[in-house]
């Protein structure tokens, strides 16, 4: 039986644009879809958390973000590389795996709240992953790098 083992890295960036009464921070848990016994139509799903924090100053404030990931190309396909072999995999807004979650409208998660002041709100976000089922490529770890993206 071949063993491939993914392993994806989230990297995160805020990115604000006028002096806000509010700051927010992104974080997330790794993404990853394990070791998998044998390859081809195999149909492999995964989830991982982006989390939000905001904080606010001595004011209420309206706080609006949007949640951006990145992906290498169009179709908002993530590639996992291991030396010159790929496989590829999706990133979804929800569980059915019918709403891609990527990088041009309406693939953006956006969300908006009133913040007391002084106070901080926290929100989770759940991105589910589906691996590709056509993939043939050999056994091997499997690495891609994603961006999420938090503008506000």
């Amino acid at each position: 039986m071949m063993k491939l083992r993914y392993l994806l890295c989230i990297t995160l960036m805020s990115i604000s644009g006028e002096a806000l009464a509010y700051h927010c921070e992104i974080s997330s848990t790794p993404l990853t879809f394990g070791s998998i016994e044998g390859v081809a139509g195999k149909e492999r799903q995964t989830t991982a958390t982006l989390t939000v924090v905001c904080r606010n100053g001595d004011t209420s404030a309206n706080v609006e973000y949007k949640i951006i990931i990145d992906s290498q190309n169009i179709n908002s396909e993530h590639e996992m590389t291991s030396g010159s072999h790929s496989n590829f995999f999706n990133t979804y807004k929800t569980a059915s795996y019918q709403e891609i979650w990527g990088n041009s409208a309406p693939n953006i998660v956006s969300d908006s709240y009133s913040i007391a002041a002084n106070d901080t709100v926290s929100r989770t976000y759940t991105v589910y992953a589906k691996m590709k089922t056509g993939r043939d490529a050999p056994p091997g770890i499997y690495i891609a790098n994603m961006i999420a993206r938090l503008l506000y």
